[in-house]
């Protein structure tokens, strides 16, 4: 089952299943690399189109201090939590809340401890088209602490074709995360260098595989653009993001699609320093909002 949104020019394709974007359409170009049923996706291990949570990214050691508290979770990726585990939002069937022709709102509640983190909690994954604009505002509150994290993990492939050839992608961001052997994080941000500077923007084929977080704010920031995506002969994108994270992901060495992840920095609870992902009910109603901006190609 999926739900179409849009405009007149740009639409949206969504399942319920993951809150997933299955796939875009800017006129009759197709801009996400999805995948043909819902039985794919269930088989699938890279998360394609879904909202991944309750923490996106990894946890190192598949725990993490809650208060005073260590919770211990399931690990899905050798010792670590990937995304939330085998039982995270990606695997679930969401509720729909409210939709209209140009957007939907779909929902998940949660018992306490149900997927293994404390609360009983309410997240909400609104998309809506305005014009050339997607957005998704992910939404989440608790009743007693917790750790939220949500993120998009739409991988995008602007020419349709069976890898990134030709994509470019450019981030402002000049810090990075260092990363261990298994993905994990290791202590402060470093400043970006090589393949990894990605400020001028890179052909991402000629680039050395990325699964990186880039540092784009110390904290959560107003909605601005972080990320601008293009191939020749294709629509850009551009991104935008109130999140101070982005995950780059290029499914190397296929390099089918690209997913641009929105988020807090991964393994926060873990690491010094890094921006809190914990939620508290004095927190009320936490937001976190991503737009991607869609522009035709040139006319030759």
């Amino acid at each position: 089952m999926t739900l179409r949104i849009g405009s007149a020019q740009l639409n949206a394709e969504i399942m319920p299943y993951g809150a997933r974007l299955h796939q875009v359409w800017l006129e009759r170009a197709g801009l996400v690399a999805g995948l043909p049923t819902r039985a794919a996706y269930q088989n699938d291990t890279s998360y394609r189109g879904a909202v991944v949570g309750p923490v996106a990214g990894r946890l190192s050691g598949a725990q993490a201090m809650i208060g005073d508290m260590l919770w211990r979770f399931d690990p899905n990726e050798g010792t670590q939590l990937l995304h939330g585990g085998a039982a995270g939002f990606h695997a679930r069937d969401w509720q729909i809340a409210d939709q209209g022709p140009e957007h939907v709102t779909f929902a998940l509640d949660l018992g306490h401890c149900e997927g293994g983190f404390p609360g009983r909690r309410r997240v909400e994954a609104r998309y809506a088209v305005n014009g050339l604009t997607l957005r998704l505002d992910l939404a989440a509150r608790t009743d007693r602490p917790t750790l939220m994290n949500l993120a998009p993990h739409v991988y995008w492939n602007l020419t349709g074709g069976a890898d990134l050839t030709g994509h470019h992608l450019r981030v402002a961001a000049d810090h990075m995360l260092p990363l261990d052997a298994r993905l994990c994080p290791v202590g402060p941000p470093v400043p970006v260098s090589g393949d990894l500077d990605l400020r001028a923007g890179r052909l991402l084929s000629a680039g050395p595989g990325y699964d990186d977080c880039f540092c784009l704010s110390a904290a959560p920031e107003a909605l601005r653009p972080v990320a601008w995506l293009s191939a020749p002969g294709a629509p850009a994108l551009e991104l935008a993001t109130t999140e101070p994270g982005l995950q780059v992901y290029d499914a190397a060495p296929t390099r089918y699609g690209i997913a641009l992840e929105s988020q807090c920095w991964p393994d926060a609870p873990n690491q010094p320093g890094y921006p809190s992902i914990l939620l508290t009910p004095q927190d009320g109603t936490r937001v976190q909002s991503t737009e991607w901006r869609f522009t035709l190609p040139k006319e030759n």
